[in-house]
């Protein structure tokens, strides 16, 4: 999608995908995220994780490419943690699949982050390059089932499965062969996210730690 695309979504003053960051995201940042520390959000929309990332003292990146949704991101950090969170944020205009920080980063989040399949391989071995040795990858995705068992219509994700991702590809994009496997798993719940993301819906969740020689 073009950027105009998403600015549409993100118009108005409602948040398409709710203030609160997702469920996933918010266990993993408080089981392994407990110091401060640099955290990146690619494809980070209006700015939930963000917000809620800068509000337990990270530093953030948001990489987005609607300007829309980073200027709702600096509200919504503003709004729900005041000035000194928003401190912690940079809200950086770019497209996902060639930007690359300055430095390498503690963690990478990825929320319904979704890339096509011709180009997933390369966008992985991007992430992998971002990270410090023993930083996080927080991901959870659409798994194909979405579209399978019909949950789109209710609870969002891309048209195309083939965007979406199984644990198998997971594994095999990332696994045990550079770095551990901490969570796993498959699942189907009820989405409350906004009103793009409410409704029973199908994803797949991955928490994966850089090794020291990858």
């Amino acid at each position: 999608m073009e950027p105009a695309v998403w600015d549409g979504k993100y118009a108005g003053e409602d948040f398409a995908y709710g203030k609160e960051p997702n469920e996933f995201v918010r266990q993993c940042v408080e089981q392994y995220l407990k110091e401060p520390c640099h955290v990146v959000e690619l494809a980070s929309g209006e700015g939930r994780n963000v917000a809620y990332l800068a509000g337990v003292g990270h530093r953030v990146t948001a990489v987005d490419f609607s300007p829309v949704g980073l200027e709702k991101t600096s509200a919504l950090t503003r709004a729900l943690h005041g000035e000194e969170a928003l401190k912690r944020v940079e809200g950086v205009q770019a497209d996902i699949m060639s930007w690359r920080p300055h430095d390498a980063v503690d963690a990478v989040v990825l929320s319904f982050c979704h890339v096509p399949a011709r180009e997933r391989r390369g966008f992985v071995e991007g992430l992998v390059e971002m990270l410090h040795p023993g930083g996080l990858v927080i991901c959870e995705v659409f798994h194909p089932d979405q579209v399978a068992k019909g949950y789109r219509q209710t609870s969002g994700g891309p048209t195309d499965p083939t965007m979406m991702v199984t644990l198998q590809e997971m594994r095999e994009l990332l696994g045990s062969s550079r770095g551990t496997e901490i969570r796993a798993e498959e699942v189907e719940y009820v989405l409350k996210e906004g009103k793009l993301h409410d409704g029973l819906g199908a994803v797949t969740r991955y928490l994966w730690r850089k090794g020291a020689s990858a």
